[in-house]
């Protein structure tokens, strides 16, 4: 099992290790706030918070400079109001952590550190990783045909196709990232066609972010580019999410990709959910 904190500049504490050991605490607990609106109960999911006891393990000044350090590594976070990251298992949530209390243990060669940790949201995301492979031009030729239609479209025995899954409960948020070098690449998800009429280099690849809304290209050198304004147009809304369930993932097979789709648990991407009151 992981569980270790990330703050805001990557300094990392693992909770997990020879001196230091989580003994209490969970993070199980599911909450949603309720709130009346116009005489109709509005049930949306906010913050949270979780409280866990550490057991820092060694001599007193080791402890010590446990302490400082994870202090240290807290109260940024929280000087600078940009939440670090608590990860739990395959599971990960924005956070800062607010407090710390510490006390002697039953054995006077360790101390007990009671942490709480306040969520801006309760949103735990796992990320799922699928890679998109390129094969040969003459596997392409032979396996892959391509019409022209409104829209690119892809026929495939298999080739260039693979089967995701998003478990969550709705449809979810993912990251594209589609690697040169390519010419208009286009990757189609279920019924959803994600293309970008680009070219990239082979020191280059391009980004999708559907939650921040954004289409960039990166290159080895630390250039980038804002690729907005060349996304395909055939619809409103290019950022659709990926629906929850199985999906098909297809591409003409003359570019690497990869696929990450971020599930979420203990809370729903909805704004809010409206029930009448009775």
């Amino acid at each position: 099992m992981k569980v270790k904190y990330i703050n805001s500049i990557n300094q990392e504490v693992d909770f997990i290790q020879a001196n230091m050991l989580p003994v209490s605490g969970y993070f199980h607990e599911r909450k949603w706030n309720t709130s009346t609106e116009n005489n109709v109960t509005v049930l949306e999911v906010n913050d949270c918070n979780y409280t866990i006891t550490l057991q820092l393990r060694g001599k007193l000044e080791d402890r010590k400079k446990m302490m400082d350090t994870l202090c240290d590594i807290f109260d940024y976070d929280c000087s600078v109001n940009v939440p670090g990251t608590l990860y739990y298992g395959d599971y990960k949530i924005k956070c800062f952590i607010i407090t710390s209390n510490s006390s002697v243990a039953s054995i006077n060669t360790r101390n007990n550190v009671e942490i709480g940790i306040y969520c801006p949201k309760q949103e735990w995301i796992k990320e799922k990783n699928y890679s998109l492979l390129m094969f040969n031009d003459e596997r392409n030729e032979n396996h892959t045909k391509k019409y022209t239609y409104s829209y690119p479209f892809i026929y495939s025995n298999q080739k260039g196709t693979i089967q995701v899954t998003n478990d969550s409960l709705i449809d979810s948020d993912f990251i594209l990232r589609i690697y040169g070098a390519c010419a208009n690449p286009f990757v189609k998800i279920g019924n959803i066609v994600y293309q970008v009429n680009a070219t990239l280099t082979n020191d280059e690849y391009l980004e999708i972010d559907t939650k921040e809304r954004t289409i960039f290209s990166y290159s080895k050198y630390g250039e980038k580019r804002n690729l907005y304004p060349f996304r395909s147009k055939d619809r409103a809304n290019f950022f659709t999410k990926i629906s929850n369930g199985a999906n098909q993932v297809a591409w003409n097979g003359t570019f690497r990709a990869e696929l990450i789709i971020f599930e979420k648990r203990g809370a729903v991407s909805y704004t809010h959910l409206t029930l009448p009151t009775t």
